[in-house]
């Protein structure tokens, strides 16, 4: 499924302006190829923008509410942007983003309450864990989400918890996964591990996957069926990592200019806004090279359906793409790479 929403899905500040750090993005970063270099590069300006973002949605919250809370601001304004960020504190802002987009005054003190209880020192990531869904509050607002999503023609949406299933197999499963990402694609490897801190899983139909800035590092990966545990973390580790990193690249540069025009999409059935149609034909590019690499050297994982499934899709969406895109400079770019 990839990113969630009806719209670019990032969040912009609460009182507009630019960044401060726009002087210090890299154009190299835009680029389809990943790279051990530029991953981490890319996730810290990440995080620099939810620090922009977060302090300018505190200080109009407080303004709002007529109540100063400068020991949550002097906590965001000490972050320590190198560290990976906690995919909660993304769903915390874009949470209180949305509450003060409805004018719900009772959403804003409550998410500001939350956040306040919310000790300093755990906004950080450390490594990555595999769990089930709906196991934390901050996850309730996006699962509502992706439950509550219609599309016509199409069955509604199950997304189930996984209740008492032991998840260190499955665990285990998507690590076994990453080492051979590793062993074939260590730039790609470097991207999921700066991005990627939680590994999220379900049951149900209609969805196989998902990402979101509103709880970035964070993946919602459904359950793969007995025996296709490897192949299927093989390839929606690296689908939605990409989605994580095409997400981080579009806060930094819009890099299309007509993002809500409808076009054929290259994985989805229905029709999407040429932003998805962006998404799905990236992370595509990251599919096809990853497991193009992994045929070569482990045949006997049987990734070539896979594999050729991916080029065919990837046509589709680059004919869309040259089509119809209309690119800011930095798109242009990200576009070029994408055809090389």
């Amino acid at each position: 499924m990839g990113s969630i929403g009806n719209a670019p899905p990032v969040p912009t500040a609460a009182s507009g302006g630019q960044p401060p750090f726009a002087r210090d993005i890299d154009e190299s970063w835009f680029d389809a190829e990943p790279s051990a270099e530029r991953s981490p590069a890319v996730a810290r300006a990440w995080r620099r923008f939810w620090q922009w973002n977060a302090l300018n949605a505190l200080h109009s919250a407080a303004e709002g509410l007529g109540r100063e809370i400068p020991h949550l601001v002097r906590a965001v304004e000490a972050f320590d942007v190198d560290r990976r960020l906690a995919p909660r504190m993304s769903a915390r802002l874009a949470t209180l983003m949305e509450a003060m987009w409805k004018g719900d005054g009772y959403g804003v003190y409550d998410t500001v309450q939350s956040w306040c209880a919310d000790p300093p020192e755990t906004w950080y990531a450390e490594g990555c864990v595999t769990e089930s869904i709906a196991l934390h509050g901050w996850e309730s607002h996006l699962l509502h989400e992706v439950r509550s999503t219609r599309v016509e023609g199409v069955p509604p949406l199950h997304c189930f918890p996984l209740l008492e299933t032991d998840v260190a197999p499955l665990h285990a499963a998507a690590m076994r996964a990453m080492d051979l990402i590793a062993g074939v694609d260590p730039d790609m490897h470097a991207e999921i591990a700066s991005h990627v801190s939680m590994v999220k899983l379900f049951t149900g139909r209609g969805i196989e996957g998902l990402s979101s800035p509103k709880a970035f590092g964070a993946i919602w990966l459904r359950t793969p069926e007995d025996g296709e545990e490897i192949p299927w973390f093989l390839e929606h580790l690296v689908h939605e990592c990409s989605h994580l990193h095409l997400n981080a690249l579009l806060a930094l540069d819009p890099l299309l200019t007509n993002p809500n025009d409808i076009h054929k999409a290259p994985i989805r059935p229905d029709p999407r806004p040429l932003f998805q149609v962006l998404h799905g034909t990236f992370v595509l590019a990251r599919n096809r090279r990853v497991h193009r690499r992994l045929v070569e050297r482990h045949p006997d994982l049987g990734l070539e359906p896979a594999l050729a499934r991916f080029d065919e899709q990837f046509a589709s969406g680059m004919a869309v793409l040259t089509e119809s895109m209309q690119t800011t400079p930095r798109g242009g770019r990200l576009l070029e790479s994408l055809r090389a």
